[in-house]
């Protein structure tokens, strides 16, 4: 049957699960449970092995983050907190409990590999409690871009703009408007193949999309727990 890969995505609200076979169907439904507050690493590890339970028979971890993560150690975690988590070997921690090995990346670049073609360059932007960004040259991750932390528009970055408080503080309308400056700053910026626009909020944005952009859901994102092992360069970074 081939490798088995358990998928886990940590989201600032919500971490879900699911089972995937080696092409990267779903075997079962995804699993999701509310991410505690505070989200220390003890806590959020607490309901990740209570999640553990409904789940057996893979092979393999595959590990999204939000925020920066290198050869499985976390560094930075804004939505969850940075302070709690700099320095935590998240890779280690669920290698220990599932005795499995583990791949652990950021959040969006882990859904990246689930919806990218490998031809080009193509970026990944989720919105959701902050706004992940991801990059690829013909299918070959450029790690830890963190590209909603970068400054947009008067002293505020990406994520300031188009967080979900700020959607749920200014409404739909105005945050339409800023989503959409936010892609054209992108398209000018990398002259991009093609987008892929995901997380929780992407269903509040109005058709059509720019050019060269679709849409996709949370489950096809989390495919790229299976692909992310298909690519040679991936080292963990």
């Amino acid at each position: 049957m081939g490798l088995q890969t358990l998928t886990i995505d940590i989201g600032g609200t919500g971490t879900k699960m699911i089972d995937l076979d080696d092409k990267g169907e779903a075997l079962g439904e995804r699993h999701r449970e509310l991410t505690p507050h505070p989200a220390t690493p003890e806590a959020l590890l607490g309901v990740i092995t209570e999640m553990l339970k409904k789940h057996d028979g893979y092979d393999r971890v595959s590990v999204g983050f939000p925020g920066v993560v290198r050869q499985g150690v976390v560094y930075t975690a804004p939505n969850l907190g940075t302070e709690a988590w700099r320095g935590f070997d998240l890779g280690k921690a669920l290698t220990e409990r599932t005795q499995k090995p583990t791949r652990v990346l950021n959040d969006a670049e882990l859904q990246g590999y689930g919806v990218i073609s490998g031809k080009g360059l193509e970026m990944v932007l989720t919105f959701g409690t902050g706004l992940g960004t991801a990059l690829y040259t013909n299918g070959h991750l450029v790690p830890n871009l963190e590209l909603g932390h970068h400054p947009l528009h008067k002293g505020k970055s990406y994520e300031d703009l188009v967080r979900d408080d700020e959607l749920e503080r200014i409404g739909k309308k105005r945050w339409r408007k800023r989503v959409a400056l936010v892609f054209e700053t992108l398209e000018r910026i990398f002259n991009y193949d093609r987008l892929y626009v995901g997380g929780g909020n992407a269903k509040k944005l109005k058709e059509p999309l720019p050019e060269r952009a679709e849409r996709f859901d949370n489950v096809e994102g989390m495919e790229g727990g299976v692909a992310l092992w298909n690519d040679p360069d991936f080292a963990d970074a």
